[in-house]
Order: structure tokens, then C-alpha cells, then sequence
């Protein structure tokens, strides 16, 4: 499922980064509105699983860290 997860937003921020070429060059008025509005929906999804992936990784470094503590080779 994680897999599924990554793959789903490679999938977006690929499609993210041609939308943005496709409104780096001459685009009708039309045709840049409903880019751009992709993109932003886009936008949203992306940074909506950091987030989600943010949290993930906070707890698993915060695991980590209590497990290093408990294991102290310094003593």
C-alpha cells in the first residue's frame, strides 16, 4: 500500500511538472485556466501526503530516538 501511495504521487508531481512547462510556453487563455486549476488540485494532493508522510516520519525518528536512549554505549 505505501508503494501504491509513492507511486500515486510521483504520478501527480510528474503531471505537476508538465503542466508547468505547458504554461511556460504560448498556451490560449482557456487552455491555461484549466491547466492551472489541474495544477492547483494537483498542488493540494501533493503537499496533503507530505503532511501525512511528515507525521510518519516524525514518529518513526522519535522511535528511534528513545530506542538509541535505552541503548546508551556510553556507559
Amino acid at each position: 500500500m505505501a508503494e501504491e501511495k509513492m507511486n500515486k504521487f510521483e504520478e501527480n508531481l510528474a503531471s505537476l511538472e508538465a503542466i508547468v512547462k505547458k504554461l511556460e510556453s504560448d498556451v490560449p487563455l482557456d487552455e491555461a485556466i484549466a491547466a492551472f486549476e489541474k495544477g492547483i488540485a494537483l498542488t493540494k494532493l501533493c503537499l496533503n501526503e507530505l503532511k501525512s508522510e511528515k507525521g510518519k516520519l516524525e514518529l518513526l525518528v522519535s522511535d528511534l530516538g528513545k530506542i538509541t536512549e535505552e541503548f546508551d554505549l556510553e556507559k
